[in-house]
């Protein structure tokens, strides 16, 4: 052991007489054991939101999405997303159509942002499917099996109503063929002056229609003579009239030509070069905020509203369309929960009248390779598309979290500044206790070097040790928030407990912040230390 850390250590230790500088030292190791405490929890904890944010956007959300450069329509979007699959890396690949709508109900209405999807891909690029907490995908296909459970549960509720208010077994069951309580029918209404019963008059057959003043018989025109005698023919008697049709439908007319239009298969439409499977009543699956806002179930009906309607006298008309709610799901992030909807993409080109797709959503088998695969396809593809990651899509919600962390880590630093000022004042009453040793060491030979080193490796000891204890405190902090956690309102705040991310890249920065800035602070009393003149220490000695 050199002769700087053996004097520096017993500098360290307390004697009888120096109790106020070992204090000013312990307050000095708790001020940056506290700091890197602060810094290791609330770190841990930001990314802890940080990490269950970005989980529930790419469970929502696909890693890479493909559009037109000018935002235009992709007819040829499902042949884009079988080229996608070819590509390293891709897992799945899905068209969609996206469009910002109207959903209203009875007692609501609300601002959604409705994605038309391919039922039988959108497993392979969303979470969507674990995520539906009732109803099914599959019933924006078909939902002649939700309904039959929704008929079958009013029937159970109305019978539960029946027997409740006791009516009567002779009437039938279903809703409404009831009277309100037991008992006969009512009896007919008597007459206004007697008490015989009302008597509707027979009618066995029509009669001339009497005169309203002389009661003498209407005679109605003859046809022939009000109508053209183009348009007005006789059968073979030349008693019956008959309303012959205009030239211009008649067979053989020139000069009109009906369009020819598309056949389709029952519950297809056409749609650029894709074929989408419509449905009669088309579904829709909406967020748990949103079936809350707007007060419906599964089953229950909602019209949706989009601004792509026709051009009216009066400017466009917007076009609405009523859906069935089949589905709800909860994906953990309210402004997808309160604002999406999802529906058949079949029916969502029906709604937007939309010719191909909005785009094509890819998912990487890895989310940290998806940056690397959206530059592969941009480089494939061309300038004709514009492909994007999952983190340009989302740069400004990540770029605030990041600045945010790095505000929060400027700021607790300052709790190891301020222990930092407290070994600058113990290693400043050192100097000052110590100057008669100070100049007997340099009488004996020490250097001024040397005298700063012992100061140094003071600061240093407290700052290693400081960090040391911090560092320790916040990971057991942050293990037991892991492991028992802080109940939380999961109404509230979408989570029921706090979450815990602990990155040892921060760890480990927040511990050499720490022992350098203790390092930083001892230079000034060092070097007052080595400035002192053996003369002066031995003086009144």
């Amino acid at each position: 052991m050199a002769y700087e850390s053996f004097v520096g250590s017993r500098y360290l230790m307390a004697k009888q007489r120096s109790r106020v500088v070992s204090i000013i030292t312990l307050i000095a190791v708790g001020g940056v054991g506290l700091g890197v405490t602060a810094l290791i929890v609330v770190l841990s904890v930001m990314g802890g939101f940080t990490e269950d944010l970005t989980s529930n956007i790419l469970g929502a959300r696909a890693h890479v999405v493909i559009q037109n450069a000018d935002y235009s329509p992709m007819p040829e979007a499902a042949t884009v997303a079988d080229e996608a699959l070819e590509f390293e890396g891709v897992e799945g690949a899905s068209p969609f159509i996206e469009s910002e709508v109207m959903v209203s109900s009875r007692t609501n209405l609300s601002g959604v942002i409705l994605r038309g999807i391919d039922v039988d891909r959108v497993g392979d690029v969303s979470d969507l499917l674990q995520d539906i907490e009732s109803g099914k995908l599959e019933y924006l296909r078909d939902d002649s099996e939700l309904m039959a459970k929704v008929e079958d549960r009013d029937r159970r509720d109305f019978e539960a109503v029946r027997d409740k208010l006791d009516w009567d077994d002779d009437y039938d069951s279903e809703p409404g063929m009831g009277p309100p309580t037991g008992g006969d029918l009512p009896t007919p209404a008597p007459d206004m002056e007697g008490s015989e019963e009302l008597e509707l008059p027979v009618l066995d057959e029509m009669g001339p229609v009497p005169d309203l003043e002389g009661g003498e018989e209407l005679e109605l025109p003859e046809i022939e003579e009000d109508l053209p005698s183009s348009q007005v023919e006789s059968d073979e008697d030349g008693e019956a009239p008959v309303i012959a049709m205009p030239p211009m439908f008649e067979d053989g007319a020139e000069g009109f030509d009906l369009p020819e239009l598309p056949v389709l298969g029952e519950g297809q439409m056409e749609s650029g070069a894709m074929r989408w499977e419509t449905s009669a009543m088309p579904g829709l699956i909406i967020g748990t905020e949103l079936a809350t806002s707007l007060r419906v179930g599964l089953g229950d009906e909602v019209s949706v509203v989009t601004p792509r309607g026709d051009i009216g006298p009066t400017g466009p008309i917007p076009r609405s369309r009523p859906f069935r709610v089949v589905g709800v799901f909860r994906s953990g992030m309210y402004e997808y929960d309160a604002n999406h909807a999802y529906t058949a993409i079949g029916d969502a080109a029906r709604l937007f009248d939309y010719d191909g797709a909005t785009g094509v959503e890819l998912r990487a088998d890895d989310v940290d390779n998806s940056v690397a695969i959206a530059e592969s396809v941009r480089e494939a593809m061309g300038d004709q598309y514009q492909v994007l990651d999952w983190q340009e899509m989302n740069s400004s919600l990540f770029f605030a979290l990041r600045l945010e962390r790095i505000a929060m880590f400027v700021v607790l630093t300052f709790i190891i500044l301020v222990a930092s000022f407290s070994i600058v004042a113990m290693l400043i009453m050192i100097v000052i206790e110590k100057a008669r040793e100070i100049a007997i060491l340099k009488s004996i030979g020490a250097t001024n070097g040397g005298i700063m080193r012992i100061f140094m490796f003071q600061g240093l000891v407290i700052g290693v040790v400081g960090a040391l204890f911090g560092l320790g405190a916040g990971l057991g902090i942050c293990y037991y928030l892991e492991e028992v956690g802080i109940p939380l309102d999961s109404e509230v705040y979408y989570i029921s407990t706090l979450p815990v991310d602990v990155n040892p890249t921060e760890v480990a920065a927040v511990v050499a912040c720490a022992v350098i800035i203790s390092f930083l602070a001892t230079l000034y009393p060092s070097y007052q230390a080595a400035r002192l003149n053996p003369v002066e220490g031995l003086r009144y000695d």
